[in-house]
């Protein structure tokens, strides 16, 4: 395991946070536009998300390698990835559900209907018109998810014949030309540019299979950094405006150079502690991506009662104040995070993964 990517995947799970704390207190609901300086501050956030699309197409692929041409192995490699997935997932959705349904606002977000529900738990695509608006119900974050299990099962074909990724390949030609699927839910799911950050990690792990150092890794890094604070930059000085389309591959080509860079430092000898706060805050980043906006709903009410009860978001004071406020919520969400990695998904995780092999999962 690279250190320094999971810490990486900590820096990229703490931007989202930072995002989506920012946003909810701006919301009409609680602090409205006296939190507009620190959304925009944070408005960099989801470039999180290409990040964590390009590591995963990188790590599953690089991990999985050795297997691909050896159809005996796609057992095991789809029961461990859906062990990394699923159980704390559902436990997620689970709390989330059981916390909706408790007030009449909340319980929009629940699915309306059976097949809903067994598309939200089994994370397949569904339309944006979902509950939730992100086509991932109660959970909307997990709508990540759900390329992350296409791309699980893109990856199976290849344990069986390398030559059958040409299919999933050609299939995404296709419907990005031609609308193979249609113009509707999958036509959009499946041309989605981050398709292509999955593409793009599992390229980088091929490109660089052989533990060499590179000469100028440490160039690479820097480089790196200073175009996405140039990115984050734009961020902030478009703030409000729609989306381009080339911030994703942007943030992507990025992220790409950021991880091909650390690798071969760590190929090199350089490497971060295990102890590392920011490792171990990787190695949790999987439940603060899930947990963060449950944890979030409830202390925006209180960050909002904090603020209107001292009329403090009517001062000079107010930008710090809600900034320090956001702060405190990510560091809240880091918390509850923490302590669910610990005590619920590592014991979940080592278990099931015993189980696994003691039933022959490879």
């Amino acid at each position: 395991m690279y250190l320094s990517l999971q810490a990486c995947r900590a820096l990229a799970a703490l931007m989202v946070v930072c995002l989506h704390a920012s946003n909810n207190l701006r919301n009409e609901l609680y602090l409205g536009h006296a939190a507009d300086f620190v959304a925009r501050l944070f408005s960099f956030g989801d470039a999180g998300v290409p990040f964590f699309f390009v590591l995963s197409g990188f790590i599953v692929t690089r991990v999985h390698l050795q297997d691909f041409d050896h159809p005996a192995r796609v057992k095991g490699y789809l029961l461990k990835r859906a062990t990394r997935i699923y159980p704390v997932y559902w436990l997620v959705f689970a709390l989330t559900c059981a916390a909706a349904s408790l007030l009449p606002h909340t319980r929009v977000v629940l699915p309306h209907d059976a097949l809903t529900l067994i598309k939200s738990l089994l994370l397949l695509p569904q339309a944006p018109s979902a509950p939730g608006d992100t086509g991932a119900p109660v959970v909307f974050v997990a709508w990540t998810l759900q390329y992350e299990m296409a791309f699980y099962a893109v990856m199976a074909l290849a344990l069986v014949r390398r030559w059958l990724l040409c299919v999933p390949v050609a299939l995404y030609v296709l419907n990005r030309q031609w609308h193979a699927f249609g113009d509707g839910m999958l036509q959009h799911f499946f041309t989605n540019d981050l398709v292509i950050l999955l593409a793009m990690g599992a390229a980088l792990a091929m490109l660089t299979r052989t533990r060499r150092p590179m000469q100028h890794a440490l160039a690479l890094c820097l480089c790196a950094a200073l175009a996405f604070m140039a990115l984050a930059v734009w961020d902030m000085q478009t703030f409000g405006d729609p989306d381009y389309h080339w911030r994703v591959l942007a943030y992507g080509v990025v992220s790409a150079a950021t991880i091909w860079g650390l690798v071969r430092m760590e190929d090199g000898g350089w490497a971060l502690s295990p102890d590392h706060l920011l490792v171990r805050l990787g190695n949790a980043s999987y439940v603060l991506y899930l947990i963060h906006i449950p944890v979030l709903s409830p202390l925006c009410k209180l960050v909002k009662a904090a603020f209107m009860h001292t009329g403090a978001h009517q001062t000079a004071l107010a930008t710090p104040l809600i900034l320090g406020a956001t702060l405190l919520m990510v560091l809240a969400s880091c918390a509850v995070a923490w302590l669910f990695h610990r005590h619920v998904e590592q014991p979940i995780t080592r278990w099931l993964n015993q189980v696994i092999n003691r039933n022959g999962g490879k």
